[in-house]
């Protein structure tokens, strides 16, 4: 049997990059409906937060905080805008180990 290579760390990081961008470009599409881009908000969310962990990882500065992740989703309009943050907190405080 042949061994499964484990992708390594910087094939990690360029696989998420690669679906915060296929997200946010979901996010533009006109043809969602509200619900289709809240969830799509959230999965862009969740794979930010997997990205900025596997930097911090690899040994790199965080790389989204609330500035950068608003510039990063600046192009959603303004009530998606909210949702995104609303739903961004939520999450955040759901699975905070601060607890």
């Amino acid at each position: 049997m042949r061994a499964h290579k484990r992708p390594n760390l910087d094939r990690l990081v360029a696989m998420e990059w690669d679906i915060l961008r296929d997200l946010r470009n979901m996010l533009r599409s006109p043809e969602l409906s509200i619900s289709e881009r809240t969830r799509v908000a959230n999965a862009l969310a969740y794979h930010a937060s997997v990205l900025n962990k596997l930097l911090g990882q690899k040994g790199l500065d965080s790389q989204f905080n609330d500035a950068t992740l608003g510039d990063f989703i600046r192009n959603v309009d303004a009530r998606m805008l909210r949702l995104v943050r609303r739903d961004f907190k939520v999450w955040t405080r759901k699975l905070s180990l601060k607890k």
